[in-house]
């Protein structure tokens, strides 16, 4: 007689499996590092009450964060469910009579089918398209289409990404359902890899090349530069003492 459970499958699928326990960390850090860039607006928004237009778009991003950080919280969920499963071996097993047999007509486990492992991929589908809207540049305010804080969001991007590849490799759906998620979570991920990307250090000595480009890489840089300019080309220019 057998006292160990055998899998419903029949095929061991859930110990082929690799691991989801890296993908849940990874979940969980790039939600940690949320409050960061949720923190830097609510600051950006404090220095722009004067500006209704603007604090109207901040404030849309901090909706678009607390949307992005409650589908992160349902993606752990379900990794944490699959890590239980894995770690505990359970792959849709039958309780067993005394022969070792299957007894089918009783509940089975909770096994690792495509459902179980779908639940994560699809919170963290809805994050990554949430997160891509916090960046979609407004007529208004295009400066704001990109974070306040660079690296803490491309730290986030490189977390969820790290989810991404564990899931779908975990998961080994069909080769059509395989490009619908490479395409509305790859894709944007890649969009997002570009928006959060740090800027480059400036160095001591620029060229007039440097300058233009590094002005170009971050619209809100581009932004205060123009408003600067324009302010020192208004300023009224005082030649010499006045009282000479």
């Amino acid at each position: 007689m057998s006292d160990q459970y055998e899998n419903t499958a029949g095929t061991g699928s859930g110990s082929a499996r690799p691991p989801v326990r890296e993908a849940a960390r990874a979940l969980v850090a790039a939600h940690r590092l949320l409050g960061r860039e949720f923190g830097a607006l609510a600051g950006e928004e404090e220095t722009a009450k004067s500006s209704k237009d603007r604090s109207a778009t901040l404030r849309r991003k901090k909706s678009l964060l607390r949307d992005v950080s409650r589908h992160l919280s349902g993606a752990v969920s379900g990794c944490a469910v699959l890590v239980g499963l894995q770690e505990l071996g359970v792959d849709g097993q039958y309780p067993l009579d005394a022969d070792g047999r299957r007894r089918t007509e009783l509940t089975n486990l909770e096994g690792q089918d495509s459902d179980t492992y779908g639940l994560p991929v699809e919170d963290l589908a809805k994050a990554v398209e949430a997160l891509r809207q916090v960046y979609v540049p407004t007529r208004k305010n295009p400066d704001l289409a990109h974070p306040e804080d660079r690296q803490a969001m491309a730290e986030v991007v490189v977390h969820l990404r790290t989810a991404f590849d564990v899931l779908t490799e975990t998961a080994a759906g069909d080769e059509e359902e395989d490009e619908y998620e490479a395409g509305t979570i790859g894709g944007p991920l890649d969009e997002l890899a570009q928006i959060c990307a740090p800027l480059p250090v400036p160095q001591t000595d620029l060229s007039d090349e440097d300058v233009i480009a590094l002005v170009l890489a971050d619209p809100r840089l581009a932004a205060r530069t123009a408003k600067a300019l324009r302010r020192q080309k208004q300023a009224p220019v005082v030649v010499g003492d006045p009282a000479v």
